[in-house]
């Protein structure tokens, strides 16, 4: 179950998400959500952008701006990093570090980054995990999106999404 107030948000996570149209359900899970403006400018699609406008209107999703010696900081991540981070990447992992808050990104590179960093990361089978944990998403639903999400998203974890998707269907 979620245990932080707060969770950051990367990219890759709001627009899986979106694809398999469960935005409503993840912002109904007990905690804030928190996401970077360099994250929102790479949202391009419209339709995406009006999803996620939906959410940063009702201030269900707090877009974070910096400050000119916080964007320094983050181009020191940027430029001290050996994973090749973008500046995005690196924009939602220092968030997270500054703020003690989960991040979330289907970023491998990201996730490796930022957990030598002692930031707890996770990525899209969490949000799923809690969406069923918190009955927000019965289990065989679950079950459908996630097969649904493995069919647009190739870089998921292929065997962890199976065993899910097994046990979501056979409870």
């Amino acid at each position: 179950m979620i245990k932080e107030k707060l969770v950051i948000s990367d990219t890759n996570i709001l627009l899986d998400l979106i694809s398999v149209n469960i935005l409503e359900e993840f912002f109904s899970l007990p905690c804030d959500f928190s996401t970077t403006d360099f994250v929102i400018s790479e949202i391009i699609q419209p339709a995406q952008i009006k999803a996620i406008e939906k959410y940063t209107k009702s201030n269900k999703l707090d877009v974070v701006s910096f400050s000119f010696d916080e964007i320094i900081e983050i181009n020191g991540i940027h430029t001290k990093n050996t994973n090749n981070a973008s500046m995005t990447d690196c924009s939602v992992w220092y968030y997270a570090k500054k703020t003690d808050s989960r991040l979330l990104t289907g970023d491998g590179k990201l996730r490796q980054s930022a957990e030598n960093d002692d930031v707890k990361v996770s990525g899209i089978l969490y949000v799923f995990d809690n969406l069923v944990e918190y009955g927000i998403l019965e289990k065989s639903k679950a079950a459908d999106l996630l097969e649904q999400l493995t069919q647009i998203n190739m870089r998921l974890p292929k065997g962890e999404c199976e065993k899910r998707i097994l046990k979501w269907r056979n409870f």
